[in-house]
């Protein structure tokens, strides 16, 4: 018996900080992602209220209006080398 999953872009809801250096990922199908923030020191420095001022960009990119790194979706679930190849 051979099953097929289907491939679902995932796409981001919203952005959070709720947890102390953490940073939250909600995805449109429920899904969370938590990532620690010591994997992105640029964001690390910024206070809570200047890590979310971002927007979200192509469903997969997010940018952060006090920061210049531009962030995608892979890079807060490790597989940031995936990202280029969309």
């Amino acid at each position: 018996m051979t099953t097929s999953l289907k491939y679902h872009p995932m796409s981001i809801e919203k952005i959070l900080f709720n947890s102390p250096g953490k940073i939250t990922i909600k995805i449109e199908d429920g899904r969370i992602f938590i990532a620690p923030l010591k994997y992105f020191p640029e964001l690390k420095k910024l206070s809570v209220e200047k890590r979310k001022k971002y927007t979200i960009v192509d469903d997969r990119t997010i940018l952060f209006s006090y920061a210049d790194s531009v962030y995608h979706l892979e890079d807060f679930i490790g597989i940031e080398s995936k990202w280029r190849q969309r």
